[in-house]
């Protein structure tokens, strides 16, 4: 099997961010955050409309509530900003003219994966490869905790064909035991 792509910015990133929640668990964790902010606003509404003034407002007990609650969302915001920003700030580190974009040629043969972009040619063994992860857009072999080949599922002719080569790299992987021991430090 032959492959040939261009990797891009965003498959760079798709590495990078493999092991966070996927985009549709970001986008429901930000309309919780928008929800249970507009839900807080309604409450100090409907007591302010209920008591004709901000004078609920001023039981002490309450204000304090309301401050942790704001502390909360602005924390959580802030936490999603940074988030955000991150993930434009990784799409930008790797170089237009560098070794990882660019146009991609993967080729399966019996001992692994020969993998030759701009920079040169390497083979990656089938038994170095310790975990394949599928996403909706990308196939990761991973060699090691956070390093992987990225391939794009675009790559790929067919779904059958990405689902055929998933299984392979999957049955060629060496099985590990789950826990490694220790020798004696003695």
């Amino acid at each position: 099997m032959r492959l040939e792509f261009d990797f891009t910015r965003d498959d760079y990133a798709a590495l990078a961010f493999a092991k966070s929640p996927s985009a549709s668990t970001r986008r429901k964790a930000a309309l919780l955050l928008a929800s249970l902010a507009l839900l807080v606003a309604l409450l100090m509404g409907v007591l302010t409309v209920a008591t004709g003034s901000l004078a609920w407002a001023d039981d002490p007990l309450l204000q304090v509530l309301l401050y942790a609650i704001a502390v909360v969302l602005g924390l959580l915001a802030l936490v999603s900003l940074l988030l955000a920003l991150l993930r434009v700030w990784v799409r930008r580190l790797p170089r237009d003219d560098g070794a990882t974009l660019g146009h991609h040629l993967l080729e399966v043969e019996d001992d692994g994966i020969r993998v030759e972009g701009r920079s040169g040619s390497s083979l990656i063994r089938w038994d170095a490869i310790l975990d394949v992860r599928t996403t909706d857009d990308h196939v990761f072999m991973y060699v090691d905790r956070m390093a992987a080949l990225v391939i794009p599922k675009r790559a790929f002719a067919s779904a059958d064909e990405c689902a055929g080569f998933v299984e392979r790299a999957r049955s060629d992987q060496p099985r590990r035991p789950t826990s490694v021991s220790r020798p004696d430090s003695s």
